[in-house]
């Protein structure tokens, strides 16, 4: 039985966003079999759908509906086609391509003004977050330089892990900026980098600083980073742990709102984890 519901849905959003054609233009296929763009929107489809290694991809593909879609055989995607394929999009050499010079990047830069112009994407409201994925990588592999030992944020400390920092539209939700970093770099760490890159997204793109709020969690705090947002002209608002939050908002917080936590089901305790602060928010 093929599976027509979630690959089919997700293979008509690709194409109706622009997403395909756009990767079909970036990386042409050949003139017979599946070319980059192919291998890429599959192994973000399968991610979706049944996430797994790339081992296990090709007998997924034939039971959906995109092998009647494309019309490729399944044994064009085999693990060694995906490595191949990635290789041309972003070779093993590329590592300390600049931003500017990156092919992914480019490719985010150009989906966005694709969605700008489709008005997909909203011009006040931006999310950003950091994520890792363990690996299976073995500690021997000295060649992987972004697999490295931190926090996983799944428990799994005791294998080498990838860094994720992304940006999403607050409105569609649409991923506007990522950053791939080594798993042993700390969130509050990968913000400046992360930063540098939102603001030349911004700027290429001819939205004004000043109209954005950044919105983030405890996690990427600091006062490094809160300075860098100053002078990056960029509005913010954010979570900070409890005990960085200034004295007089902790005590305020705490006496007005527990009048309002005793009302509600729980134990009458207000949550002190967190505080949330903002500066220079943008005008909505």
């Amino acid at each position: 039985m093929r599976d027509f519901g979630l690959p089919g849905a997700l293979w008509l959003a690709a194409k109706q966003s622009g997403v395909w054609p756009l990767l079909e233009s970036l990386w042409p296929a050949p003139r017979s079999g599946p070319g980059p763009a192919h291998y890429l929107l599959l192994a973000a489809i399968h991610r979706i759908c049944d996430p797994g290694p790339k081992t296990e991809v090709s007998n997924w593909y034939e039971r959906t509906i995109l092998a009647s879609e494309w019309g490729f055989p399944a044994e064009r995607f085999t693990s060694q086609a995906f490595w191949d394929a990635f290789e041309q999009i972003l070779p093993e050499t590329s590592e300390t391509l600049a931003p500017a010079e990156d092919p992914l990047d480019h490719a985010q830069l150009r989906l966005l003004g694709l969605w700008k112009e489709k008005q997909l994407v909203g011009r006040r409201l931006l999310a950003y977050d950091t994520t890792n994925f363990y690996t299976y990588i073995a500690s021997t592999n000295t060649r992987n330089h972004l697999a490295q030992r931190g926090h996983n944020k799944q428990g799994r400390h005791n294998l080498r892990q990838v860094g994720l920092s992304y940006v999403l539209d607050g409105e569609s939700g649409l991923s506007l900026c990522h950053h791939v970093y080594p798993g042993n770099v700390a969130d509050v760490e990968e913000f400046s980098v992360a930063l540098a890159r939102i603001v030349r997204l911004l700027d290429q793109n001819q939205m004004a600083r000043d109209t954005v709020t950044l919105v983030f969690d405890k996690g990427t705090a600091a006062l490094d980073n809160t300075v860098q947002l100053a002078e990056a002209g960029v509005g913010w608002i954010s979570a900070l742990p409890w005990n960085q939050a200034p004295q007089e908002l902790r005590e305020r917080a705490t006496k007005s709102c527990r009048r309002a936590a005793r009302n509600s089901r729980g134990s009458g305790r207000w949550p002190r984890s967190s505080w949330c602060t903002a500066r220079n928010i943008s005008r909505w």
